[in-house]
């Protein structure tokens, strides 16, 4: 038996044997580190109370994880009876299965963070909160009788991890934290294979993203703003990279014929992520003017490709890349803004990338998993001490 500490991790964004597709970034920081051990619970909400489940595993061989569905109604409506029964659930299958966990980390706030809350105080262990930002602030804006809630958590929480760096002042305007127990926690990347090249294609620009959910990363936005663009730069070229339904591909289709920029848009379809990295480095810049983005690996990737960012203020990668000069921050919301954002990637793309890659190595070590994560286990480490 394993005689590491045990983290005991709460998601709703975990790759299980409940969902089709999620994002890895969350199972990635689990199992990159070798320090710590873990066992996980991947939660998936279901309105039908008849639907919830709970699958040993997560459908990739790992038995230090559970799938569970859960009860839970939309908009967040009864949302802390929702996380004390998941939190009622979770208890129980730690005791069948007799496992111990040492510490408890919630990667979402005000969801799961609700459920691990409850069971901190039950089992007397130290409690983790991630903060992804998008979730906080619906909540925070739709749900304001939560706060005293929120406040409690904050307070008994050994440390608070900001998936989110622009959420952190956002969050700190509505509660008193302790700075001490505040760090920033990027997601983790495909570092390896992110690779620079000198050659490239000028004024050719790409976007990311899964086109199943298009508005919300921006590509209406971003289309008018590219042919606001063209007027200066009429042999700009954008690519649109990302999966999506025959239904929702003809419907950008349709857009791109509207705004008659079928000969210099082009739907590329999809790549995996190795493909992906190859081809980055080839384009002048991305643009993924997103909304309430958590995060976006994809912004790292570029600039570890060498190529400069358009990314949404006060939104995914906003407070992380303050330092970098080869970004542009936009409000996603106006098209006009974005139009500007794409003009200055055009205008500066010579030079941003060639400070991209001089500081390739500075970029890599900022969100280097290996600094983070020893950061991480060492408080972990730390609070263990403290509460034996």
């Amino acid at each position: 038996m394993s005689q590491m500490p045990k983290v005991l991790h709460i998601s709703a964004d975990y790759p299980d044997a409940n969902r089709a597709e999620t994002t890895h970034a969350v199972r990635n920081f689990i199992t990159s580190n070798k320090e710590l051990d873990y066992f996980v619970v991947s939660l998936n909400r279901v309105v039908n109370p008849l639907k919830c489940n709970c699958i040993e595993g997560d459908d990739k061989g790992d038995k230090r994880v559970i799938s569970m569905r859960y009860w839970g109604m939309p908009y967040g409506v009864l949302l802390a009876l929702s996380m004390l029964i998941v939190a009622v659930r979770i208890r129980w299958q730690l005791k069948q299965r007799g496992i111990r966990v040492d510490v408890i980390h919630a990667h979402k706030l005000t969801f799961e963070g609700l459920a691990a809350w409850f069971l901190a105080r039950w089992l007397s262990v130290p409690l983790v909160l991630s903060v992804r930002g998008e979730a906080e602030s619906k909540i925070l804006r739709f749900k304001p009788h939560y706060k005293w809630l929120i406040k409690r958590m904050l307070r008994d929480a050994v440390q608070v991890l900001y998936v989110s760096a622009w959420f952190k002042p956002i969050l700190n305007r509505h509660f008193d934290i302790s700075p001490h127990k505040q760090s920033l926690l990027p997601n983790f990347v495909k570092e390896k294979g992110a690779t620079y090249s000198d050659e490239y294609k000028p004024d050719h620009l790409v976007t990311i993203l899964d086109l199943n959910v298009f508005p919300k990363k921006g590509l209406d936005r971003l289309l008018p703003a590219f042919k606001r663009a063209l007027t200066r730069y009429p042999n700009a070229k954008l690519d649109v990279i990302g999966r999506g339904s025959v239904q929702v591909i003809s419907e950008v289709e349709s857009i791109i014929k509207h705004l008659e920029l079928q000969d210099s848009v082009v739907l590329k379809g999809t790549f995996d992520n190795t493909e992906l990295l190859k081809l980055i480095p080839r384009y002048a810049g991305l643009a993924l003017p997103s909304h309430n983005e958590t995060f976006g690996m994809v912004y790292v990737e570029a600039l570890l490709c060498g190529i400069p960012i358009l990314y949404s203020q006060n939104t995914g990668i906003d407070g992380f890349v303050d330092w970098i000069p080869a970004k542009v921050g936009v409000d996603a919301t106006s098209v006009d803004s974005v139009a500007d954002g794409l003009e200055a990637i055009l205008d500066n793309q010579y030079n941003y990338r060639q400070w991209l890659k001089e500081n390739h190595e500075v970029i890599q070590f900022s969100f280097d998993r290996e600094s983070y994560l020893a950061t991480y286990n060492k408080f972990i480490r730390k609070f263990l001490v403290c509460t034996h």
